[in-house]
């Protein structure tokens, strides 16, 4: 199994709505959504088509961002806007570990004929078209069997509305996928794999058209050794999980086909999202608590915030895993930082919100809120919001994290 390296890039992390200050009311940080999403903009978004890439990327290091948020949170001086002493630093920009869409070289010696590829799944041949394979109906009853409570994997629930698509997720925060580590349609084994990687929160299993003969040395079709890749030449089936740090949603399936050599057409079947039931434990915090039905309200603190505990905002970009461990340090860089200079009132961060919020149901943005006053369920009240523009924006996957005695029932 070949691992891809993992290169360093610039994200802004650190993205604050607005001072507590001058905000009456909490409202979500969606002035600096976009910001957050150009900041994971050229990261891979999904898995290649067949087996033209290494299987397995090297993993995000939660303890290394953590370490870099907290250095960066202590360290920066209030800046002479901020006089009052009020508010915390605006913007904290931090470098992150960030998956590239670059190849590593294969371990396989060059070759200089076509290969009769590898594959895990049935194959459809009569007619071997495209069509055959998205309305193929062991597929769809593999797919739909997986949902069944018996067969769900135990810790993770069936993405509503992303169940046997005839496409797959794309997100930016794609960290790999697997198809040699399966033999059948199987979800759970895929849930075992997602366990041990770092950062990865659903994925997708689905079943893949692809080429049947491909170069050795490229794993994908070549003209020049005979393999061309037409249109009509014979397929073979993959079965493939892909992994993400973020929880998918149904809008995320956008990858209908491509194409493979001259005319190829690669098209999915099958396709089903799992994503954990439940937000992560976080080391020196109770929690998670789930707010709203399901985690889609986050918390709306009294007005005027600035008198009520709200300490500031943070959105990470897009490829980065919902990691609510990453908002621990923040919250606990906060108290030392509001200890240090003496801003907002020198409160402690006694409390964090961790939630993904959507424009217009798509491309979800990791999102912390902190606090220095401790809020129960029934302050999850911002189910969305819609702005002047007539963008709609929503909550999912929202918990509730609280330092040790600050844990309040409602």
């Amino acid at each position: 199994m070949v691992r891809k390296n993992i290169i360093l890039s610039s994200l802004f992390l650190g993205l604050v709505s607005a001072s507590p200050l001058h905000q009456k009311r909490q409202d979500l940080p969606f002035d600096r959504y976009d910001e957050s999403v150009a900041a994971g903009a050229d990261s891979t978004d999904t898995p290649p088509a067949g087996d033209d890439a290494p299987q397995m990327n090297g993993t995000f290091n939660p303890d290394a961002v953590a370490a870099d948020i907290v250095a960066t949170v202590v360290d920066t001086p209030p800046a002479e806007a901020q006089a009052s002493n009020d508010a915390p630093p605006e913007v904290i920009t931090i470098n992150l570990l960030k998956r590239s869409g670059t190849n590593v070289a294969r371990a396989d010696p060059p070759a200089t004929s076509c290969i009769v590829r590898t594959f895990n799944g049935p194959q459809v041949s009569n007619p071997d078209t495209p069509e055959a394979f998205t309305s193929y109906a062991d597929f769809a009853t593999a797919a739909t069997d997986a949902t069944k409570a018996a067969n769900v994997p135990s810790g993770y629930a069936v993405v509503p509305n992303f169940v046997n698509l005839k496409a797959v997720a794309k997100d930016k925060s794609y960290i790999t996928y697997t198809s040699s580590k399966l033999t059948t349609y199987d979800p759970k084994k895929c849930a075992a794999i997602c366990d041990t990687l770092a950062g990865c929160t659903s994925f997708n299993i689905y079943y893949e058209r692809v080429p049947l003969e491909i170069s050795k040395a490229k794993q994908v079709p070549d003209a020049a050794l005979g393999c061309p890749g037409n249109a009509d030449a014979t397929s073979a089936t993959l079965i493939k999980c892909a992994f993400y740090g973020m929880p998918l949603v149904a809008t995320s399936a956008t990858e209908v086909y491509q194409f493979q050599g001259k005319a190829f057409k690669v098209v999915y079947a099958g396709s089903t999202a799992f994503t954990k039931s439940a937000g992560p434990s976080v080391d020196g915090f109770q929690g998670p608590i789930t707010f709203g039905n399901g985690g889609d309200a986050s918390i709306n603190a009294p007005a005027p915030v600035i008198d009520h505990g709200y300490l500031r905002s943070q959105t990470f970009g897009t490829n980065v895993p919902f990691s609510p461990e990453l908002c621990a340090a923040s919250c606990n860089a906060q108290t030392e930082y509001n200890q240090k200079h003496g801003t907002n009132k020198g409160q402690a961060c006694v409390f964090f919100n961790a939630y993904v919020f959507y424009k217009n149901g798509q491309n979800g943005v990791f999102t912390c809120a902190y606090y220095g006053t401790a809020y129960g369920a029934s302050f999850a009240k911002n189910k969305g919001q819609k702005d002047n523009s007539g963008n709609v924006w929503t909550v999912g996957s929202s918990y509730g994290y609280y330092a040790p005695g600050f844990y309040v029932a409602k």
